[in-house]
């Protein structure tokens, strides 16, 4: 049985089946050409549809702007469902291929072959934007599903850890709303986030050692963008990579969860992402104090 279409852990949904539920919603889809991954900025449209062997993907842009590929140019792409990622290989059937969205709109749309080989993505393997150079870094707090230092561990409402343990503690979790709540402790670590995208995050976490952080840990995470009105922000996040970058400091890549309230975390993508191309465009006119956070 070939990968693509081999049952994974999780729910028992193959990662075709997970492609079909995707494009069934309109999710996002990137690609990039295959011997560009990671140098190059991810050509972002939404999945429309599949049929007759392809995959259609509608206007499809690079940071602002129209994305051209030609016929049969080799491609990777990435998409999520629900809280995994995924990665195939594909190559264009057609390009630049005007579509009707409704009687009066029509778009530019490109065909891509529909891939049979579809794998776990590696968050490593997306663009990221790089915003350490932000004049104003975004600083992060990080809790730990598991609190590092239980003995040590001080409530907000004037509790220990000590004696009643953890457990009466608010844990941290989404609301009634649907909005995601770090627990009420202290926050285990904070630090300076280093690059991002909409799937994941990049960051500096300061006075955390190696052994503290484990691969698939999973956590809250909260951050607020520089010039956002709407305030601060938070993400239950998994840990992809960990690495010591110098003693007290652990260099974390965190890949975004997606929270039962789909509706909601969306709207928090849409706000980071916004962020990000805004930040990538001003990036790439070289220099221009207007920018948010430019130095």
């Amino acid at each position: 049985m070939p990968d693509g279409q081999a049952h994974t852990e999780g729910g028992g949904i193959t990662p075709i089946e997970a492609l079909h539920a995707a494009c069934a919603r309109n999710a996002p889809l990137e690609i990039v050409q295959a011997d560009l991954v990671g140098e190059e900025p991810f050509a972002r449209g939404r999945m429309i549809e599949i049929e007759s062997g392809v995959l259609m993907i509608e206007e499809v842009q690079i940071i602002g702007k129209m994305a051209k590929f030609a016929k049969q140019t080799p491609v990777v792409g990435f998409f999520r469902f629900h809280n995994r990622l995924f990665e195939f290989f594909s190559k264009v059937v057609s390009a630049q291929k005007p579509i009707h969205l409704n009687r009066s709109t029509i778009v530019p749309a490109i065909d891509l072959k529909l891939p049979t080989d579809i794998t776990e993505g590696q968050r490593r393997n997306v663009y990221r934007i790089q915003v350490a150079a932000l004049r104003d870094p975004i600083r992060v707090e990080f809790w730990h599903e598991v609190p590092p230092d239980v003995e040590q561990m001080f409530i907000q409402n004037g509790q220990t850890a000590q004696g009643d343990g953890v457990c009466d503690a608010y844990k941290g979790g989404e609301d009634a709303n649907g909005f995601l709540l770090p627990p009420t402790r202290v926050a285990d670590w904070e630090g300076q986030m280093i690059d991002a995208s909409d799937v994941g995050l990049g960051m500096n976490l300061n006075k955390c050692r190696l052994n503290q952080l484990k691969l698939f840990d999973r956590g809250w995470l909260r951050f607020s963008l520089p010039g956002d009105a709407e305030g601060s922000m938070t993400f239950s996040v998994e840990v992809r990579q960990v690495r010591s970058v110098r003693e007290g400091v652990v260099r974390a890549g965190m890949f975004i969860l997606e929270t039962n309230d789909r509706w909601a975390h969306a709207a928090k993508v849409r706000r980071l992402w916004s962020f990000l191309t805004e930040w990538q465009r001003k990036v790439c006119r070289v220099i221009d104090t207007t920018a948010p956070g430019a130095g």
